[in-house]
Formats: C-alpha cells, structure tokens, sequence
C-alpha cells in the first residue's frame, strides 16, 4: 500500500513545474520562520531538499544567519545522524545522492527537526522514502518536529505502522497545523 502511495506522490512531484514548487516553498519557509518552533529553536536539523522537494536551501541561508547551528543528514553504516553544517558552499554529493557535509561534528536531540515526505495527513502521519531513517533518528531523539508539504501533496490517511513517528506540525504554503 504504502509503495503504491509513494509511486502516486513521486510521479506528481515530477509532474509538478519545478517554478512552481520554488514559488510555493517560499511561502512554506516564510511560514516556518514566523513559526515559534523555529523562533525558539538554538539547533535545527534540516533535510537538503533534491528532486522538486519543498526547498530548503534559502531556509538554511536564513537560520544561519540567524546564528542558529544548523545539522543535515548524513548516513553513516546505514545510519543517519545530523552533522554540522557552517556554509551551504559545504554541501556535496553523499548517501543515496543526498546532499551533505564532510563534518563529523554530530549533534543528538536537536531543538527543532525539518522531516522530508512524500505525504503528510490530517493525523500527521508521515510517508517518508521507504527507507525508515527519519523514523529510526527520530524515535531516539527528543526533538520538535515539522514536516513540509505542498498542499496538493496532502493525503487523507496514510496507513500507518507502529514504528512510524508522527510529526508535531506540518507546515504548507497556506497554513500549518
């Protein structure tokens, strides 16, 4: 079921202009740095968006400047961890092609936790890409969390399984809740 979901999102991702998806992300960025979460947040685990994701690099530019320390995903032995980022001009090819840092200078709980997903429902159920790092990190570590979505991309229900952690905010270009 879940594979057939992921198909359905990834396919209207593609779809989707990618002007389109930049103009929306601005809205969802703007939203999230208004938000309290991030207000509050001294340390904040972010996702590198790739392939027509919400964008987040203008959003990492931002919290940088903002003197907040910022950490992207970096897999190591089949793990992810949140690794120190400085400068966006650190940023090259790792795992999976995901955009990362050489840092080794990890950090655990981080104040504030931007999840990539194909989906997000009513509930706050997440699908994510099928490979359980976002659930595995998060599940062991005590952190805000927020997810970003186009509303087009918004499900009903996604089926949910018991190791699927939920989100505490989902963020679109019209509204968070």
């Amino acid at each position: 079921m879940k594979s057939e979901f992921r198909r359905f999102f990834l396919n209207l991702r593609r779809e989707m202009g990618e002007a389109s998806i930049k103009e929306k992300s601005k809205k969802i960025i703007a939203r999230l740095l208004a938000s309290d979460p991030y207000k509050n947040a001294e340390t904040i685990f972010v996702y590198v968006s790739k392939n027509n994701e919400v964008d987040t690099y203008d959003f990492i530019k931002k919290a940088l400047a903002d003197g907040k320390k910022v950490y992207v995903p970096k897999i190591i032995d089949h793990q992810m961890i949140a690794a120190k980022i400085s400068d966006l001009d650190e940023l090259k090819a790792g795992a999976f092609d995901i955009p990362t840092t050489d840092s080794l200078e990890a950090i655990t709980n981080p104040d504030l936790t931007i999840c990539p997903g194909l989906s997000f429902d009513d509930d706050k159920n997440r699908l994510g890409y099928g490979g359980g790092f976002y659930d595995k990190f998060l599940s062991q570590n005590k952190t805000s969390k927020i997810g970003l979505m186009l509303k087009e991309f918004r499900s009903i229900k996604i089926p949910a399984d018991p190791w699927d952690i939920k989100m505490d905010l989902i963020i679109t270009e019209d509204k968070i809740f």
